[in-house]
């Protein structure tokens, strides 16, 4: 049986919700920046894509904590305007997820998580070591949206890492479902 409501309603949580479980699969922005004191910071984010490739530019929407402040990742890409997005696929899938928990902003996830990273070639922000793709990103824009507001940050990709394999097949990569769920990119279906 449908259901309708209009974006009007007052029930915002059940927006939110409608939003996370309709718009699916989201790929996954695992991004890590670094502070200007050099504590890398490492977090995920599923409001995510591509704008278009000349320049190639992305965005991902990050939100604020529950107290109202900007989260690291948005505090440093604001400062440094560098950030790098890593590639989940699905060796990755539990410490990405484990890298979503609310760290401090002086304790690195990555040390945390045991995961070790290689040096970018454009930007100061390291890269996860054994991802199949990593996108060095340079700040192009930031605009804060919503009621929050949000910050809606675009980058220009500055450098492109990837595994050639990926130019034929998504196998293996990881997207953001509704609530507390994933998918991995099993089978493709080319009609």
């Amino acid at each position: 049986m449908e259901t309708v409501i209009t974006s009007q309603t007052e029930d915002k949580k059940l927006l939110a919700q409608l939003m996370f479980n309709l718009i699916v699969p989201r790929p996954i922005a695992w991004i890590t920046s670094i502070s200007p004191s050099g504590v890398v910071n490492l977090a995920p984010f599923s409001f995510y894509n591509g704008i278009t490739s000349k320049p190639p530019l992305i965005m991902v929407s990050i939100g604020k904590r529950k107290d109202g402040t900007p989260k690291d990742t948005a505090r440093n890409i604001r400062q440094t305007g560098q950030f790098v997005v890593n590639l989940v696929t699905e060796e990755f899938l539990k410490p990405m997820v484990e890298s979503g928990k609310d760290f401090p902003p002086h304790e690195s996830e990555l040390e945390v998580l045991g995961l070790q990273t290689e040096p970018s070639l454009v930007v100061k922000p390291p890269r996860i070591k054994g991802v199949r793709a990593a996108l060095e990103c340079s700040l192009y824009k930031i605009i804060e949206i919503g009621d929050t507001p949000m910050d809606l940050v675009i980058g220009k990709v500055e450098a492109f890492h990837f595994d050639r394999k990926l130019l034929e097949t998504s196998r293996g990569v990881v997207g953001r479902l509704g609530g507390k769920r994933y998918t991995v990119i099993e089978e493709e279906i080319i009609p």
